[in-house]
């Protein structure tokens, strides 16, 4: 384990998080990747950075496992036709790229408040968080063997302790229409910055699926808006679009007043749903 200033690790192995989390009194350590969006050190700050196992990718034919410290630069060299495409535009509309090169996934996904750039196009791909839990010791490795469990993104609240994340699993599926769009400034990200994500397959002249995903300083996913359009024949009507719409809005009404999002976001975001549906009306 490497010590710099006392108060940031960087570890190089799984079991050195874990004896972290172990020795930790004070509740106040927090796992990081990079960091290249924390404002402060007020805590004792582990970096996974170094650790080999968490920087793996392996692409299978139904999905693809990235490692939690797998740096945006790496999943973007792969290419739009590799991986998701409102993944890979979402890679490309985040920072620059000598920062992509440091910046790690999980560094992206795992914070606190504001959502990252890369968060609503894994909601709207259902993704899924492997987290591991390892025996701190060989006397205990016999009885207590590795223990992994998985977690929808869509229902992380935080990385439960001691567990630590181990696995990001990003399915394939083909998208007949796949949308990502970026909101507010760039740079720095601020309370006007929001992701969009609008998905839709069809088959027949009907729509079979669809996925839609807003988040920035609130979280908007609603399996039950998703449902509503779907096995509607194409072109859609302006009363099925009219519908949809005031269900968006009523469905999202409770998260962007918890969030106290300004106004403006909500407007952007029932106008792309508007302008993505008139498409196929």
């Amino acid at each position: 384990m490497e010590e710099t200033e006392g108060k940031f690790l960087i570890a190089d192995s799984l079991s050195h998080i874990l004896f972290q989390i172990k020795a930790n009194k004070t509740n106040d350590l927090r796992i990081v990747g990079a960091c290249t969006q924390m404002a402060d050190m007020n805590c004792t700050a582990v970096s996974t950075r170094n650790i080999q196992e968490l920087k793996n990718i392996e692409k299978r034919e139904r999905y693809i496992d990235f490692g939690p410290a797998v740096t945006l630069g790496q999943m973007s060299a792969m290419g739009r036709n590799n991986i998701p495409s409102v993944l890979y535009d979402a890679i490309q509309s985040t920072a620059t790229g000598p920062i992509r090169n440091i910046a790690t996934l999980a560094g992206n996904i795992c914070r606190e408040g504001q959502k990252g750039t890369l968060f609503a196009p894994l909601l709207a791909l259902d993704t899924k968080l492997e987290v591991k839990l390892l025996p701190l010791d060989t006397k205990h490795a016999a009885k207590n063997p590795t223990f992994t469990k998985s977690i929808p993104l869509s229902k992380l609240a935080q990385i439960p302790q001691p567990f630590v994340l181990s696995k990001i699993r990003v399915p394939l599926n083909d998208w007949g229409i796949s949308i990502f769009t970026r909101l507010g400034p760039e740079g720095k990200p601020t309370p006007l910055n929001a992701s969009f994500v609008f998905l839709m397959d069809t088959e027949n002249d009907l729509l079979v699926n669809m996925k839609v995903a807003f988040t920035g300083p609130l979280v908007f996913h609603s399996r039950e808006l998703e449902n509503k359009l779907i096995g509607s024949k194409l072109p859609l009507s302006d009363k099925a679009i009219g519908d949809f719409l005031a269900t968006a809005e009523s469905l999202s009404k409770e998260e962007f007043e918890e969030s106290k999002a300004a106004p403006i976001l909500k407007e952007q975001f029932l106008s792309l749903l508007d302008y993505h549906l008139q498409q196929l009306s």
